[in-house]
């Protein structure tokens, strides 16, 4: 379990060294995870290399605002999503009937073409 900022890291640094008596509890946060941790734990974060890591991580907040959207314009969305799913399935039929009238693409040493019928038709 690697420290996920060079700040935490610095943190289980000092923590670890409470643990192994080679230094004093400086806070009580420190003190307290010197206490309820285990050596091993400890060990993990503090020997995360810094390289690629941020200073601080930063909090993301999950909780979006919701925005009220006027009727007229949820209506909108709706339709442009409805012809977005229109033109997409359009596209995938297209490619459906390529492959019927022409059979399916391959490639092989020989050069390209279609299978049809169970037979290869080079281009």
């Amino acid at each position: 379990m690697p420290a996920l900022s060079k700040k935490q890291q610095r943190f289980f640094g000092i923590v670890r060294a409470i643990q192994k008596g080679e230094q004093a509890p400086t806070t009580p946060e420190t003190a307290k995870a010197a206490a309820d941790m285990k050596k091993t734990d400890v060990k993990k974060f503090a020997s995360t290399k810094h390289k690629g890591l941020p200073e601080k991580k930063k909090i993301k907040e999950d909780i979006q605002k919701v925005q009220k959207i006027s009727f007229p314009k949820m209506q909108e969305r709706i339709r442009d999503a409805k012809e977005r799913a229109r033109q997409r399935k359009k596209e995938s039929d297209q490619i459906s009937m390529d492959s019927k009238r022409h059979g399916v693409k391959f490639y092989d040493k020989k050069g390209s073409g279609r299978i049809k019928q169970g037979k290869k038709i080079y281009d």
